[in-house]
C-alpha cells in the first residue's frame, strides 16, 4: 500500500474526529466512540479483523444477522478515499455511498473479504452493480431480494428470502439458525435500540452540551463496534454523563433554528452536511434516513413465538413496514417516520440531503414537500457528493436558509408575546 494513499485515507477520518474532539472535550465518555471510529481507518486493525460476515449497508434485519453471526462487520461507505479506490470499478452514475462501500472491499490497501461472506440487500440499482462487481471478482456474496410493496404475498416472499439468507449465513459461520438463537438475537437488538433511543432523548435535551456530529458518531458506532453489548454500555454511560452535566452546570441553550435531515444516509467520516448546518447557525433535531429507521422498529416480544419461522415472519412483516429502498414502489416507512418525527419534534425546517446518483430519494421528495407545505415547514434540497470543493457555495445557500428560519422564529415569538 502506498503511504500517500494510506495517509489520505487516515487523515480523512482524523479531520472529522479532531473536530468532534475539540468541540466536546468536556465529555469524558466520548473517547471510546472516537477510538472505535478511528479503528475503521487503522491499517493494522483492518489487517487483523478478518470478518466472517460482511454486511453491505444497513437494510437487512439485524435480528437475523445476530442469530447466525456473533459479530457482523458492517460496511456502510462514507469515505471519499475508498470511493476513489472504486472509481474504475463502477459505472459513472453509481452514487458516492455505493462506490465508497465497494472501495472498502476492493482496494489496494487491505483485504476484508478473504474467506468472508458478503451479505447485502438488492435495494437499489447501485447495489446491484456492486453485487455484480464483487461476484465477478470472485467474492462470495449472498443477496436478499426486497419485494416492491407491502402485501400478504410480499410478506410471505420476504420471509422465505430471510429464511434462505439465514441458512446461507449459518452454513458459512457454523452457527445454526434456530428459534432459541433468534430469540436471543431479538433481545440483543431490542436492547441496543432501546439504549439508542434513550441516548438520543438525552442528547436532544442536552442542547449545546454535545455537538450534532458527536451525536451522529456515537449512534453510528453501534454498527462500527466489534461487540454490541460493549457499545450499549458506553452509549448508556455517555447518556448518563449528558444528564449529569445538564444538572450540574448551566450550559448555554442557543435559540437556533432546529432542522431535520431527510434523504441520503450521512455516514462517518463524511459529516459534510451536519458541518454545513452547524456553521450556518442551525442545529439538527433529528436525522431520518435509512440508517436511522431501525430506531422506529418495534420488535415483537421473543417469548410469544414458539418457533423461528413464526418469529421470522413477524420480523419480516415489521421490517417491510419501515424499510427504505429504491426497490419499493413507495417508501412508506421513511414517510411515516418523517411524519412521526415532525409531530414529536416540531422542526423549524427540513433539509433533504440527496447524494448525486441516489435518485430514489428524489422520488420521495415531492410527497415530503407537500406534507411540509401543509405544516408550514420550509424545505431545503441539498444535492452534493463526497467532494469538499463545493463547501463554500453550499454554505452560502445554507446560511440563507438558516437566516430565513431565524426570521420566522423571531416573528412567531413576537406573535406569541402579543397574543
Amino acid at each position: 500500500m502506498k503511504s500517500t494513499e494510506h495517509n489520505a485515507f487516515l487523515n480523512e477520518a482524523m479531520e472529522t474526529l479532531n473536530r468532534i474532539d475539540k468541540e466536546n472535550r468536556h465529555l469524558t465518555q466520548l473517547g471510546w466512540f472516537l477510538q472505535t471510529a478511528l479503528r475503521r481507518f487503522d491499517r493494522n486493525y483492518l489487517d487483523r479483523r478478518k470478518p466472517q460476515v460482511i454486511v453491505l449497508g444497513d437494510d437487512i434485519p439485524a435480528e437475523l444477522l445476530y442469530a447466525v453471526c456473533d459479530d457482523p462487520f458492517y460496511v456502510l461507505g462514507g469515505s471519499l478515499g475508498t470511493a476513489h479506490w472504486a472509481d474504475e470499478l463502477t459505472p459513472r452514475d453509481t452514487d458516492p455511498l455505493s462506490r465508497s462501500a465497494l472501495g472498502w472491499l476492493v482496494n489496494p490497501a487491505f483485504d476484508l473479504t478473504e474467506n468472508a461472506l458478503i451479505v447485502t440487500a438488492v435495494s437499489s440499482d447501485s447495489r446491484r452493480k456492486l453485487i455484480s462487481v464483487l461476484q465477478s471478482g470472485g467474492r462470495k456474496v449472498a443477496a436478499l431480494d426486497i419485494p416492491p410493496n407491502q402485501s400478504p404475498n410480499a410478506v410471505h416472499y420476504y420471509t422465505e428470502q430471510l429464511t434462505e439468507l439465514a441458512g446461507q449465513i449459518g452454513k458459512h459461520t457454523g452457527k445454526r439458525f434456530s428459534g432459541s438463537n433468534l430469540k436471543r438475537a431479538v433481545k440483543r437488538v431490542a436492547n441496543a435500540r432501546s439504549q439508542r433511543r434513550r441516548f438520543l432523548t438525552a442528547a436532544l435535551s442536552a442542547g449545546s452540551i454535545i455537538s450534532d456530529e458527536a451525536v451522529l458518531l456515537a449512534v453510528q458506532c453501534m454498527l462500527f463496534a466489534d461487540d454490541l453489548e460493549e457499545w450499549c454500555a458506553h452509549i448508556r454511560a455517555l447518556g448518563e454523563e449528558l444528564e449529569q452535566l445538564g444538572r450540574q452546570y448551566a450550559f448555554s441553550q442557543k435559540d437556533r433554528p432546529k432542522v431535520m435531515i431527510l434523504g441520503s444516509p450521512i455516514v462517518f467520516p463524511n459529516f459534510k452536511v451536519p458541518q454545513l448546518i452547524s456553521s450556518a447557525g442551525m442545529d439538527i433535531t433529528a436525522v431520518a434516513d435509512s440508517l436511522s429507521l431501525g430506531a422506529s422498529v418495534v420488535t415483537p416480544k421473543a417469548g410469544v413465538f414458539a418457533s423461528a419461522d413464526a418469529l421470522l415472519q413477524q420480523i419480516a412483516q415489521t421490517h417491510l413496514k419501515t424499510i427504505s429502498s429504491g426497490a419499493r414502489v413507495s417508501n412508506d416507512g421513511l414517510y411515516s417516520y418523517f411524519k412521526y418525527l415532525v409531530k414529536r419534534l416540531h422542526p423549524d425546517g427540513i433539509v433533504c440531503h440527496i447524494l448525486k446518483g441516489q435518485i430514489e430519494y428524489d422520488f420521495e421528495l415531492p410527497r415530503i414537500e407537500r406534507a411540509a407545505e401543509k405544516l408550514d415547514i420550509p424545505v431545503f434540497r441539498l444535492e452534493t457528493d463526497y467532494q469538499y470543493q463545493d463547501m463554500e457555495q453550499l454554505w452560502i445557500r445554507m446560511e440563507a436558509f438558516g437566516e430565513m428560519l431565524t426570521q420566522r422564529k423571531i416573528v412567531r415569538n413576537k406573535r406569541r408575546r402579543t397574543a
